[in-house]
């Protein structure tokens, strides 16, 4: 009796365990069936939206055509018209559409749908379309039509909008109302905003919105909770919902997004038809297992489902093992592109921070979209978004933008840096169609430059004058030796006080000339000296040294702040003492009622630098380009001579003599001379 017990009480726990594990596996195969189904749901609803898409952009080309033949054509010409689009596009297609025409003026030219259903929305379609560029369309959706527009353009002018009418409902009928999944499914469309555009078995619903719903659109719903995720794009491509009547169903869905239209094509079914079929077998599996026990009914359901689950699992490792192979392959093409594009990013700003002058990108209304470091640089501050004529008023005078060619100017005192030269140039950057898209301005720094021009052209000018002053000289200094010889004899013969003061006059005026000769000599030939290791500094010494006594010099303070470590170098050092007195005694006579003057001695790079500071009256801007030329003074009893013979002494010793100064507040002289100075110039006096 215990042995008979255990073994029902066995059957009864074996067969509890069966009947347990037989409800187990059912519901995770009605879910795995399920979960199979909607992903079929998932391709219908996905081709339904590509089959939408695809012809939306088929007339979309149409439309486009259409515009461009209209856009050689008299669109007003009634007969031309109405050829036109009987001929090539009216009711054309798989689903009726209507062709309509307006002038730019908002009047219809020509539709061939219901013409009560156009009107509401004319000022739409004219607003949207003036904002279109030629060979572009676009669409517009209404609650029962889409519009597919596009400009008519001739010369750059809108003249016209051509368009395509389609009513939701055609499409809907053509794309979605002969989509069934299984015997009691369907799909559906929702726009982007909630509102329900089709649907097979609830018409009356149309137009309502999920954010608005009333009591008539709970009918096949609970709730619209998860709709609203998918159009927050918060939910997966496919789900489950419960239906008013407790019916579970299964949802896929896709969108449809072209220009501003976006819907959701939805499929769903009953979640008890996808699972029918396997409740029905497991059923038949439990009466067989409850009726029948016995070993080969057991083996054989284990084949079965162990069977389909082997090859379930080869499909799914298949399928990852591909995934993973396309996954890896796609990462490599994304790195490699990655890599090319950083290493040219990389040359390009190499070449740009390279090339040594400003670049900027314009607009076609002169707006900044990009600059260079260097142009930063040079302006103090970032520039992008500024418009040009904020940092270059001159600019859009120099530069005709609607010039298509490359043109150069040069400008001085831009971004406030007065004094300095920059070259611009301009280039417009061009499109297929040889249309101006924009500009680049390369701006370059050519201050030096055009310093090294001046001093050519001055150092040409001073070698004319020494040629010059050379014959002059010659000429007139052996006929003067004479005069000078018998006016000499003639003053100390004479005793005539009047003819005496006379000869004195004439012997005075006699010495002028012959000093004044002695200088333009300098010109041509300097005088001899003896290159050798000098210290700048005692060379300055001497020189102030050498006018100390003189009675202008009286009222003058003279402030020398030299450097002590300056080096020694090898160069004439009588010549360069010449220089310094020169510029000394111009300091003195610019200070007639007394003032300062402060020199100053520093090393700057390879190169000794002094300075000679007054705080005399000034030369005007005008002036001072002129100022080292031969024979000019501002001096009533100047030669003119003494600037230009300094400026011709530095330039034979490699160096560099400018000038900066303002009326009322002084004049500063500075002298850049080489520590590579010229040892071995040789001149001679004539």
């Amino acid at each position: 009796m215990k042995s008979y017990l255990l073994i029902v009480g066995t059957l009864i726990v074996v067969i509890s365990a069966l009947i347990t594990l037989n409800v187990f596996f059912q519901q995770s195969l009605q879910m795995d069936m399920a979960e199979q189904f909607n992903k079929q749901q998932l391709l219908l609803s996905k081709s339904i939206a590509d089959s939408i898409k695809t012809y939306l952009y088929f007339i979309k080309q149409n439309v486009l055509h259409l515009s461009n033949m209209l856009s050689k054509q008299h669109i007003d010409n009634k007969k031309e018209l109405h050829w036109l689009t009987d001929t090539s596009f009216r009711k054309k297609g798989i689903i009726e559409t209507s062709l309509g025409i307006i002038d730019n003026k908002g009047s219809i030219l020509f539709f061939d749908g219901d013409i009560n259903i156009l009107r509401p929305v004319i000022g739409d379609i004219s607003k949207k379309a003036k904002n279109l560029g030629p060979n572009s369309t676009t669409i517009i959706e209404t609650y029962y039509t889409v519009y597919i527009i596009s400009s008519v353009y001739n010369m750059n002018t809108v003249r016209g909008i051509v368009f395509l009418s389609i009513k939701i409902d055609d499409l809907a009928r053509n794309f979605v109302s002969d989509i069934k999944s299984g015997t009691r499914g369907y799909a559906w469309i929702i726009d982007k905003d909630g509102t329900l555009l089709y649907h097979p078995t609830q018409p009356g619903m149309v137009g309502g919105n999920i954010y608005r719903a009333g009591p008539d659109c709970f009918k096949c719903h609970v709730n619209f909770d998860l709709e609203k995720k998918i159009l927050e794009g918060k939910a997966e491509n496919f789900g489950r919902y419960i239906a008013p009547s407790g019916e579970d169903k299964v949802i896929a869905f896709s969108a449809v997004s072209i220009d501003n239209l976006s819907w959701i094509i939805a499929v769903s079914a009953p979640y008890s038809e996808v699972t029918s079929v396997t409740r029905h077998s497991m059923k038949l599996y439990s009466y067989l297992i409850i009726s029948i026990f016995i070993t080969t009914s057991i083996i054989s359901t284990l084949l079965i489902v162990f069977n389909k689950k082997r090859i379930k699992a080869e499909e799914v490792a298949k399928r990852k093992e591909e995934l993973e192979k396309y996954a890896v392959e796609l990462e490599n093409r994304v790195n490699e592109r990655t890599a090319e594009l950083i290493s040219e990013k990389e040359k390009l700003n190499t070449i740009v921070s390279t090339i040594g002058g400003g670049i900027v990108l314009l607009d076609n209304r002169g707006k900044i979209k990009w600059s260079n470091k260097k142009i930063v640089e040079m302006v103090g501050h970032e520039i992008v978004g500024m418009s040009c004529e904020d940092l270059c008023s001159d600019c859009s005078i120099l530069f005709d933008t609607k010039s298509k060619d490359i043109n150069t100017a040069i400008m001085s005192n831009l971004f406030g840096q007065k004094g300095k030269y920059f070259q611009v140039t301009n280039a417009p950057i061009k499109g297929i169609n040889n249309e101006v898209h924009g500009y680049i301005r390369f701006i370059q720094d050519v201050t030096e430059i055009k310093k090294m021009e001046e001093q050519i052209i001055h150092s040409e000018k001073l070698a004319s004058i020494g040629r010059l002053a050379a014959g002059i000289a010659h000429e007139i200094g052996n006929p003067l030796t004479s005069i000078f010889s018998f006016v000499q004899i003639l003053r100390e013969m004479e005793d005539d006080e009047f003819k005496k003061e006379s000869l004195e006059t004439i012997y005075f005026h006699i010495n002028r000339i012959s000093e004044i000769l002695k200088q333009l000599s300098g010109f041509s030939k300097m005088p001899v000296g003896e290159p050798k290791e000098c210290q700048i500094n005692e060379i300055i010494e001497a020189s102030t040294n050498l006018i100390q006594y003189d009675k202008k010099a009286k009222n003058i303070n003279i402030v020398k702040e030299l450097s002590p470590s300056l080096p020694l170098i090898t160069i004439d050092g009588n010549q360069l003492s010449q220089v310094f007195v020169n510029l000394t005694l111009n300091a003195i006579d610019a200070m007639p009622d007394g003032g300062t003057l402060t020199i100053k001695s520093m090393m700057r790079k390879d190169n000794i630098v002094i300075q000679f500071k007054d705080t005399g009256t000034g030369i005007a801007q005008e002036e001072l380009p002129k100022i080292f030329d031969p024979f000019y003074t501002t001096k009533e009893k100047g030669t003119g001579l003494g600037l230009a013979v300094s400026y011709n002494i530095i330039k034979k010793m490699n160096g560099t003599l400018t000038v900066e100064s303002e009326l009322g507040k002084g004049t500063t002289f500075i002298i850049t001379i080489p520590i590579s100075a010229p040892s071995t110039e040789r001149t001679t006096r004539t």
